[in-house]
């Protein structure tokens, strides 16, 4: 069995409100979403007043999705070292035929001001 992974673009996630990060099309050739992960890490300037916490949403317009809500990993940052994580994949299983249009979106906690950026992502069988 094959499997294949699709990665969403990068964009700014830095606020309280619900903010669209990208759409997929899933691939003509996938039978499965099996995993989904999602971040919103990083910036420039983290400091110890942000801490990285929220959600990821997923919507379509195309298949009966909603709702589809994963808990970011937190991040507390203690001082202005670096921080590595290793992204969490949330098993699935997802039934599509190809085609779909799927949109994701992320909320965070609190604001944050370091220009943190978010991306998700399938893997698909």
């Amino acid at each position: 069995m094959a499997f294949h992974a699709q990665s969403s673009a990068l964009t700014a996630a830095g606020d309280t409100t619900k903010t669209l990060i990208d759409t997929i099309q899933v691939p003509q050739t996938a039978t499965a979403i099996v995993g989904v992960w999602g971040h919103a890490l990083g910036g420039p300037g983290s400091t110890t007043l942000e801490n990285f916490t929220g959600i990821i949403e997923l919507e379509s317009p195309d298949i009966a999705l909603q709702p589809m809500q994963f808990p970011l990993d937190c991040v507390v940052v203690l001082t202005s070292g670096s921080v590595a994580i290793s992204p969490r994949v949330w098993p699935v299983n997802i039934p599509v035929h190809g085609g779909e249009r799927i949109s994701g979106y992320v909320t965070m906690d609190m604001a944050i001001t370091v220009a943190n950026k978010a991306r998700f992502g399938f893997i698909y069988q």
